[in-house]
């Protein structure tokens, strides 16, 4: 069958999101193509989208990704091997063949299928990019691994810092999300939500359809941690120039990337260190109060300060209030 290659390989990374880096279910690093559509499934993230290839099996997706994007070809012949265990892809005076497993083990059946839609907020994706860089690495403590989306808000917490975000989700019980499986509705452009048993399913005007693993767990309330008050103040501008340089060395912490905000009288100071090097900047600040430390995820510090730099300190809290989410930070004394 003839396949526009570039419409092609925009299907096929749209439902990348549901691949497995480690293949811990069967054919969780493939590409299942079966009734016409094109699905991925790693146990805690299935995506699926229209696609018509002529053709229904499972094939490794990493070599087909790559070769449709080091191919130049408009339109390319893709079709299965009349001898059978192969997908040949056909360009001009180039050909290739991919092993295809035309028997479909992936547990595709696992996923409930969503039946009623509502629309879902046009914030919700903004809401989410900036909470879940508050939850946790930690996998000893699940919960915090994980996005709380309730019916008013979607919050995150790791013990040291949080974040909430209110807006009507368009969810109607409450369930935790693990972070990084929620995180991927923040650069497909969702417009519309569905609930099922075990599942939270997002779909965009493309058709395309990503569902992730919910649990029905409680969630400690922070209410009363976001109410905290203290003494305004304002933090420097061009902070995200800083971070950015910062996050040269901090970023080779991958399970840690942090940088490091030391407040003292008249002066604040950035830091961010790796394993190759480290990184300072400082700047001037009006805060004539005790000398003060916290830990921020870059991008979060970014995100923050370019939608406003006051914030409010109050003993062991730094509270920053954004207009449409609020943050808390657990603040260390500097000895």
């Amino acid at each position: 069958m003839r396949q526009d290659r570039e419409e092609l390989l925009r299907k096929l990374e749209a439902v990348a999101p549901g691949l497995a880096i480690k293949e811990a279910v069967e054919q969780s690093s493939c590409f299942v193509f079966k009734d016409g559509h094109v699905i991925t499934f790693n146990d805690e993230i299935a995506c699926a989208m229209e696609c018509e290839v002529g053709l229904e099996g499972a094939v490794a997706a990493k070599p087909l990704l790559d070769l449709l994007g080091k191919m130049v070809e408009k339109v390319i012949d893709i079709r299965e091997n009349p001898e059978g265990g192969e997908l040949l892809v056909k360009g001009t005076r180039r050909r290739s063949g991919i092993t295809l497993e035309a028997e479909i083990t992936l547990p595709i059946g696992a996923v409930e299928k969503p039946k009623k839609w509502s629309d879902l907020h046009p914030e919700f994706a903004d809401a989410v990019g900036v909470v879940q860089q508050c939850a946790s690495k930690d996998a000893n403590n699940f919960h915090l691994t994980c996005i709380h989306v309730t019916p008013e808000w979607v919050e995150a917490c790791d013990n040291f810092q949080l974040a909430r975000y209110p807006l009507e989700t368009g969810v109607a019980k409450e369930c935790l999300v693990k972070r990084d499986s929620l995180k991927h509705v923040t650069g497909l452009g969702m417009t519309e939500v569905s609930e099922t048993k075990t599942w939270l399913h997002f779909r965009n005007p493309t058709g395309l359809v990503l569902s992730v693993r919910r649990e029905m767990m409680d969630f400690e309330d922070i209410s009363a941690i976001l109410e905290v008050d203290g003494t305004p103040t304002t933090l420097p501008g061009g902070l995200a120039e800083a971070v950015e340089k910062a996050e040269i060395f901090s970023a080779e912490n991958s399970e840690n990337n942090v940088v490091t905000v030391d407040l003292k009288a008249g002066q604040l100071r950035l830091r961010g260190r790796g394993a190759s090097g480290w990184y300072e900047e400082r700047k001037d600040v009006k805060w004539d109060g005790e000398p003060l430390s916290f830990n921020m995820a870059p991008q979060l510090l970014v995100d923050i300060t370019t939608r406003t730099n006051d914030c409010f300190i109050a003993p062991g809290r730094l509270k920053i209030d954004g207009g449409k989410f609020t943050y808390v930070t657990c603040l260390g004394k500097v000895e």
